[in-house]
Parts: C-alpha cells; structure tokens; sequence
C-alpha cells in the first residue's frame, strides 16, 4: 500500500508558471527542464509500483534532515526482510564509466555520478534508521527508468536496474519478500512524521525578483502562481 504518495514539486509548478509569463534565464531554463524530467521519471516509476502486494509499504517523495543535512529519497519500500531505497533516473541516451567517473557518448562529457547521490541518501537513511533501532537491513539502487538510456562498461555489482529489467525485479521482489508486521507500520508513520513538507528552492533560480523594472510583478507572478 502507498501511505504517501508523490506530489509535483514546488519549484516545478512555479518554474512552470513564470516560464508562460517571462523569459527565464539559460541557466534556469535548463534547471526547469530537468525538474520537469526527473518528476516525469518518478511519476513512471510510481506506476509501475501501483500494482503492488498490498501488504507492501511504499513512501514516496521524502524529504529529511538528519544531524543538520538535508538528503531526499525518491522511492522507499518496506517489507518484511528488507527496506529499499530507489533513487530514480531519468536519464537518455549513451553513458560510460571509466575509473568511477561517468560520461556522455560521443560527446565525452563528464557528468555528475549519481552513484555519489545514492552512496549519501543510504549512508544518512541507514544513520538515521540506527537512531530508530530499526534492524532491517537496507538497501539502496538506482534505478534507470528511461528505455532510451544505454550505460557501457558498467561492472556487474553496481547497485542499478536498468529499464529491460525493472519488470522482471519487481516481479522477484513480489515472489521472494516477505510481508511487513506491524513494527514496520510504525516506522512508516515515523518516518512520515520525521518528512519536513517545504522543500527549500535549489538555489539554482537566477531570477532576478527585486529587478527594479520588473521585481514586483514578477513577485507578484509567483504569488500567483504558488497561491
């Protein structure tokens, strides 16, 4: 059962409302279209849990601060013999690794290892959950969800579901995980209850809201559109 379901984003639905009204920078332009696909992804993703055991306790879209550091979780399942953690990509196109880096093919581009953001969500999730005195063991994967996406020269251990075999993983976990009782139940509601509900904007909006010209309109614009 889903106890908490994915919303859209904040920062998306006000992005989404100034990019109608205003020209948004280059820089905030392309944070707009990224929050737009990842939300996408996540959204996909949820559809293909939807379908689910019942017994399985799924909490979307989390938001925590742990020893003042803010982590955020895509996806999180508990079940009886393990609790996961999905960080969902949306990534398309061809990437490489080569020696813990990844890059774009043919552009030889780095990219930001999103192995790196999942390595950190697990660490402060599994901190966190010690504090709890939950013993479940944890386990975290990235999961690819775009069929578009193509990664070469990964190893054979790297924690990933790629899109040919997400189907085929959930229907394993469905055959083989054991139901949750009830100390899990009250940990779902804990961690809910630990959710912090406003998500502080990225940082990224280059938006220049107290511009002399235009600052109390476009103040106003985001009034709107947020209220």
């Amino acid at each position: 059962m889903i106890l908490k379901f994915r919303s859209e984003p904040e920062e998306l639905k006000l992005l989404q409302c100034l990019q109608g009204r205003m020209r948004l920078s280059p820089k905030d332009y392309s944070h707009f279209l990224n929050l737009e696909k990842g939300y996408s992804g996540e959204k996909k993703f949820d559809e293909l849990l939807e379908h689910s055991p019942k017994e399985w306790i799924i909490l979307n879209d989390l938001l925590f601060d742990y020893s003042n550091t803010l982590f955020q979780i895509d996806s999180l399942l508990i079940t009886g013999g393990c609790i996961y953690l999905f960080e969902v990509k949306n990534y398309e196109g061809d990437f490489y690794i080569e020696q813990d880096r990844w890059y774009t093919v043919p552009a030889n581009t780095e990219v930001k290892n999103p192995l790196l953001q999942l390595q950190r969500s697990e660490s402060l999730l599994r901190r966190l959950l010690q504090k709890l005195g939950v013993k479940t063991p944890l386990k975290a994967l990235l999961i690819f969800i775009n069929p578009e996406f193509q990664l070469y020269q990964a190893t054979l251990n790297l924690p990933a579901i790629f899109p040919a075999r997400i189907n085929r993983y959930i229907d394993k976990l469905k055959l083989n995980s054991q139901p949750p009782n009830k100390k899990h139940l009250m940990l779902a509601e804990k961690l809910m209850s630990l959710h912090l509900e406003d998500i502080p904007m990225a940082g990224g909006l280059n938006i220049h809201l107290m511009n002399w010209r235009r600052g109390l309109s476009v103040l106003l614009v985001a009034y709107l559109c947020l209220y």
